[in-house]
């Protein structure tokens, strides 16, 4: 008979900053994360500092209700602070993110599928625009800097009200002009 105690239950929220700290403003999805660390609840978020892409990163975004990731982002379109959040929900394609790991994050989705992998219903890209992607520096550049206290509160505000408004713009880049509380 089965042990119904011992089936792992499925993770409420994953949050992952994605990131080389060493590498200048590569590093902002690892620094995200650790402000979010300092101010979330612990008991249904697991956070994960990783370095890494492809196919490495379907372990850690199988298994949960909603997943958040953070990374900078070179879109070379807007300047460098510019904040953005992208909504994957599970009946909407998946975003092409340009990795330097193998794969992207749409072809990473597009095999969990097939393989019949447990996805979260809803996957939430959050990115900084990059201004020096290649630097050896331990910490990001002054614009990316100041958009780091930006990006966490949106963070902060989607969580607390879980995502809901948020998904009506599935599908799409939405650039935030402005996440402090009015």
């Amino acid at each position: 008979m089965l042990d119904c105690s011992q089936i792992p239950k499925r993770k409420s929220l994953t949050i992952i900053g994605l990131g080389n700290e060493l590498l200048s403003d590569d590093g902002v999805g690892i620094r995200v994360l650790r402000a979010l660390r300092a101010r979330l609840p612990h008991d249904n978020v697991t956070f994960e500092e990783l370095s890494i892409g492809g196919l490495q990163l379907l372990d850690y975004i199988t298994g949960c209700e909603r997943c958040m990731i953070i990374d900078a982002v070179a879109t070379n379109k807007h300047p460098p602070g510019t904040t953005y959040r992208f909504v994957q929900t599970a009946d909407s394609n998946p975003v092409t993110l340009t990795s330097s790991h193998q794969i992207d994050l749409a072809q990473v989705m597009t095999l969990a599928t097939v393989m019949g992998g447990d996805l979260p219903r809803t996957l939430i890209v959050y990115g900084i625009e990059a201004g020096d992607l290649m630097t050896f520096h331990d910490g990001c550049t002054g614009e990316v800097s100041r958009a780091i206290p930006t990006l966490v509160e949106t963070i902060c505000r989607d969580v607390h009200n879980d995502g809901e408004a948020i998904c009506a713009h599935a599908g799409e880049w939405q650039i935030i002009h402005n996440a402090l509380p009015v």
